[in-house]
């Protein structure tokens, strides 16, 4: 019996996955990189700046003294000033009875702030795990293991929703059933059949097609 409904945010509750691929690849063309915003949804959708940023300076793109620390909330705070919500979020959240958590590799204040301005505080009571709050964040398992430790909850109890290669490989790892939501402006030709093939339970387009999963 499903307890618990662990969502996701960019990509699933928010439209900013688009949105921070717009503004990553573009700061990162002002940093000599040529890269385009379908080059950085592909490649980098769903995990942390704080990694991306690892991995360009390992790479020998970025220089090794860029200050990460810095540069991070400057593209948080470019973000939240285009957040949006998905459509149909506020009645898709208003059919469901099971409680809701949020599972993000977003900073916690920043989904805490998409929660507030999509008005769906209350809903979600506070509970948002974050990878700011585990060594490493998704693709990496360990933010699910949190947050199934902290809800005290076994994982067949509990169901997730995400939209990337990243949260979908985490939340699998963790060995919870999971379906992938390729309701975002990001998703491109072929990402169901990727999502699907790292072992989604399933996969919805719009939110009506999410609920037949969750209710």
């Amino acid at each position: 019996m499903i307890k618990h409904i662990l969502f996701d945010c960019d990509g699933v509750l928010i439209d900013t996955e688009i949105v921070a691929a717009e503004v990553v690849s573009g700061w990162l063309n002002t940093q000599g990189m040529s890269i385009t915003v379908d080059d950085f949804i592909l490649n980098y959708t769903g995990k942390t700046f704080t990694d991306i940023i690892g991995i360009l300076k390992a790479e020998k793109h970025l220089p090794e003294s860029l200050d990460t620390v810095t540069i991070v909330p400057t593209l948080d705070r470019g973000i939240k000033d285009n957040m949006r919500p998905i459509n149909g979020v506020h009645q898709m959240l208003a059919s469901i009875k099971t409680p809701v958590s949020a599972v993000s590799n977003s900073a916690k204040d920043y989904v805490l702030e998409a929660l507030e301005m999509l008005q769906v505080s209350e809903q979600f009571g506070g509970r948002v795990f974050s990878a700011e709050m585990v060594p490493k964040g998704k693709p990496n398992p360990a933010v699910y293991g949190l947050a199934l430790e902290t809800l005290g909850l076994n994982k067949d109890e509990v169901i997730v929703v995400e939209d990337s290669v990243a949260g979908v490989t985490a939340s699998v790892g963790a060995g919870l059933k999971t379906i992938g939501y390729l309701g975002g402006s990001h998703i491109r030709e072929g990402h169901a059949e990727t999502l699907e093939a790292l072992g989604t339970s399933g996969l919805a387009t719009n939110y009506d097609e999410l609920l037949e999963y969750l209710q």
